[in-house]
């Protein structure tokens, strides 16, 4: 193929690449929007640790159950999620790069975590954060990144998958988000798709 063909096949690529990005954060965006505030207390970020007094235990009680009803809620609003491992080589103030990967098949997933582990060899500053329904958990233990598993539960209620989604937005609301293709591109496309994720 010439030149001219293989830019044009890049360039729609690119596009293509680009408008996912803006739908997954766009979906990212409303499922943090509207988020289970009694499974966010239940399970807080950054727990209160029990106060020694009577008094100030009965008062975290109160402020907990109130923010469970959603009149105090700016505690929460305030705490971060830490991506960051003991294990992996990242700097301290990393900013997150969460690869949203739903609905592909284990060697696509492979092959992209490959490409990313290439394209994150110098960068420290990201600390990666895999969202998956492939369970492969023996290859991803050798990534040195954290996983966040969805599985596919069945039975009564509301969708365990949809809770863990509005959950996961929540956690990682201020993450760099990107799908699983970016890590299948070069390294200047890589620079250009994370230039233009840091202003979406």
């Amino acid at each position: 193929m010439s030149n001219d063909v293989n830019d044009r096949i890049r360039l729609t690529d690119m596009i293509g690449l680009q408008r996912e990005m803006r739908l997954l954060r766009r979906q990212l965006n409303e499922w943090a929007s509207r988020p289970e505030w009694s499974l966010l207390v239940r399970y807080e970020l950054l727990p209160q640790k029990p106060a020694p007094l009577w008094r100030q235990r009965m008062t975290q009680r109160v402020g907990r159950w109130l923010r469970v009803m959603g009149w105090s809620r700016s505690r929460y609003l305030r705490q971060r999620w830490d991506a960051g491992l003991k294990h992996s080589p990242v700097e301290a103030g990393a900013k997150t790069l969460l690869i949203w990967s739903e609905g592909h098949d284990r060697q696509v997933v492979r092959d992209a975590c490959k490409g990313f582990q290439r394209l994150l060899a110098s960068r420290t500053d990201l600390a990666p954060v895999l969202v998956t329904d492939v369970a492969d958990f023996a290859f991803f233990s050798r990534l040195g990144w954290l996983v966040e598993y969805l599985p596919d539960l069945s039975g009564d209620g509301s969708s365990y998958r949809e809770r863990k989604r509005r959950y996961l937005a929540w956690c990682y609301r201020d993450a760099l988000a990107v799908p699983l293709a970016v890590g299948l591109v070069s390294e200047s496309d890589w620079s250009e798709l994370l230039g233009i994720v840091s202003s979406v």
